[in-house]
């Protein structure tokens, strides 16, 4: 799962592009209880889950909001989906 979720502080990511060669694409994703952005990178094959992606940021955006953004990169956890079990 190569993406990333890092804070832009005046209008720079916070964390150096260094670290992220691999992810060349870029989304950005707001934070919906302030106006705090984020970039959201994730490398080419993952362009098929951008939008799973980009749920995923910002329900982390969200959790991180109540941490008053301190953070400089917000770990992007994936539970996969979760599925019922039907026993016949």
């Amino acid at each position: 799962m190569p993406t990333s979720l890092t804070k832009i502080q005046n209008g720079k990511p916070a964390v150096s592009d260094d670290l992220t060669d691999d992810l060349k694409n870029e989304q950005p994703v707001k934070c919906p209880r302030c106006e705090r952005t984020y970039r959201l990178g994730y490398s080419d094959n993952e362009w098929n889950k951008v939008k799973d992606r980009i749920w995923l940021a910002e329900s982390a955006i969200r959790k991180d909001h109540d941490l008053r953004h301190e953070a400089a990169t917000i770990p992007l956890e994936w539970r996969g989906i979760r599925r019922r079990q039907i026993w016949a």
